[in-house]
């Protein structure tokens, strides 16, 4: 099939981001580019003509860290982030019970509280949680995904007398549990089947499409209560083999330890292994929690919050074991790290490994970098780290910052800096943390306000992005830490015919209504996979 676009604004976003009004596809790779007039010319030797009338044309949007299965399975979850107080919740969840039928043994899971949000302005406890039921067992999740909350039900289900009452991440009294502890709490929960997962990964594939994202880098592998990593990628490779896999997905393989790791290379699976539309990532290490519930790893207490500096994930030598041994079978690493601190023991595990080669194309990078200061930047710039960030998360934490770290905020979210140093910015959503519309995301690169459009005034306007940066970041710099800028990412002869068109033009529109663009048609490999309203 060959399919000629014309009477377009084709944005390539190549190096010289050259536009264009018409582009060619043939099969599944782009085989023109050029003006309206050189088009006419050969527009016989195509199938379908499409006419943009003017509408702009992009590369496919490629959200750089997000959890795709993760978002398919909270959509089955009852949804936490619009209730605004504890009673409100307790409300909310006797009426979810009632209307699904929920009886017995059944888990009721939520996720999306936020203690920012709520009237209470403090955590659900494990005493809310029993005034919803006391025979239900009842697991409800912080919107960042680090902390957790249940009820004596779900507890009793675990085994109270089996818990460490000395493990600083379990609150038993309150229900909470955090971090590395979460694992203890879900593993209680069934874990659904392969086919619950299949359908969880297509149902989150159509809603990806529907906003543009061709590509995914995306962390799955324990997502689900029994963490059997097996079982996920049986999911993806079925649904790859079958063809049915509508959107690119690299594989983000988080492991909590170093045994875990070292079994999955035994398997044979390595960083590049895989095809266009299924491949396997970088190794994925969980250095810290989350600014919101302060559990992000700091230099220097909390401001807000005196003696807390959060958590670490891994002592420094367990971190410099478990990168060493990345490095020695050749794996890409993308670390979690929000905190200054977590950022400093991700950049000495490195410079601490006798197995790192600097001279090797290597693309590690730090997921999030929030808290970061001109030392972790210069840093970064040298040991040419990527930077996966999400300027969405400004929406919220621009609010929060300050109270959270003080005078460091003013060198967070420093993604102009970042841009400016050399350092390759890709942009990313952390769904199901937030929503992966891009337009969001790009608006939050570009105005540095939250979706209300407020403050008055910019958070550090000098870090704003252009609105070529900001496309870039979702982009081909995407597709550069998937080590695939050759292939897609910019539309460019011979490259994937992965592109979208939009109902406004990003470029001459309003930055505040930057957020309120939609996509009206996906092609992914050449075939049209959504189309709103084209005439």
């Amino acid at each position: 099939m060959k399919t000629l676009f014309v009477n377009g604004k084709i944005a390539s976003l190549d190096s010289q981001n050259t536009f264009y009004e018409a582009i060619g596809i043939n099969g599944n790779k782009i085989d023109f580019l050029g003006s309206n007039e050189a088009a006419k010319e050969i527009t016989a030797t195509y199938d379908e003509v499409i006419y943009l009338d003017g509408k702009l044309l992009l590369p496919g949007f490629n959200d750089s860290h997000m959890h795709l299965l993760n978002y398919g399975y909270t959509l089955k979850k009852m949804d936490l982030t619009k209730l605004d107080s504890i009673e409100n919740i307790i409300k909310a969840a006797k009426n979810f019970i009632k209307a699904h039928s929920i009886i017995g043994k059944k888990w009721l899971l939520g996720r999306g509280w936020n203690q920012d949000n709520l009237a209470e302005n403090r955590f659900p406890k494990r005493a809310d949680l029993d005034k919803i039921s006391k025979d239900i067992p009842i697991l409800f999740t912080r919107i960042c995904g680090h902390i957790s909350v249940c009820n004596t039900a779900a507890l009793n289900i675990i085994g109270i007398e089996h818990l460490d009452k000395n493990d600083p991440n379990i609150h038993i009294e309150d229900g909470i549990f955090q971090e590395d502890a979460l694992n203890i709490l879900y593993s209680a929960v069934p874990s659904p089947s392969l086919d619950d997962i299949k359908e969880m990964i297509l149902t989150t594939c159509n809603h990806l499409l529907k906003n543009g994202i061709t590509s995914v880098q995306t962390d799955d592998l324990c997502t689900m209560p029994d963490q059997d990593y097996k079982k996920v990628l049986t999911a993806y490779k079925e649904l790859n083999k079958e063809k049915k896999l509508p959107v690119r997905v690299y594989q983000q393989c988080l492991f909590f330890d170093k045994p875990s790791f070292e079994e999955f290379v035994e398997l044979g699976y390595k960083t590049g292994m895989g095809d266009t539309f299924f491949k396997i990532g970088p190794l994925k290490l969980l250095l810290d929690g989350s600014l919101g519930a302060r559990t992000a790893l700091l230099r220097e207490d909390y401001s807000d919050c005196p003696k807390n500096k959060g958590i670490a994930s891994f002592k420094q030598e367990e971190l410099n074991e478990l990168f060493d041994y990345s490095q020695k079978h050749g794996f890409q690493v993308a670390a979690h790290a929000i905190g200054d601190k977590a950022m400093d023991m991700f950049i000495d595990a490195i410079k601490n490994s006798s197995s790192y080669d600097k001279n090797k194309d290597n693309r590690h990078g730090i997921v999030h970098a929030q808290i970061t200061n001109s030392e972790i930047l210069h840093s970064m710039k040298d040991l040419n780290l990527i930077a996966y960030v999400q300027p969405i998360f400004l929406d919220y934490d621009l609010h929060i910052v300050r109270d959270r770290v003080g005078h460091r905020a003013d060198e967070s979210y420093a993604f102009k800096t970042m841009y400016d140093l050399g350092i390759k910015v890709c942009g990313g959503s952390d769904a199901p943390v937030v929503n992966f519309n891009p337009f969001e995301n790009i608006y939050s690169a570009v105005v540095r306000k939250d979706l209300n459009l407020m403050p008055d005034e910019a958070y550090l306007p000098n870090e704003k992005l252009s609105v070529t940066e900001a496309l870039k970041a979702f982009t081909i710099n995407g597709a550069y830490s998937s080590f695939e800028e050759k292939i897609k990412g910019s539309l460019e002869v011979g490259k994937l015919a992965d592109l979208i068109v939009l109902s406004e033009d990003i470029f001459n529109i309003d930055e505040n209504k930057i957020k309120d663009i939609c996509v009206e048609m996906t092609m992914v490999n050449g075939k049209i996979v959504y189309k709103k309203y084209l005439q």
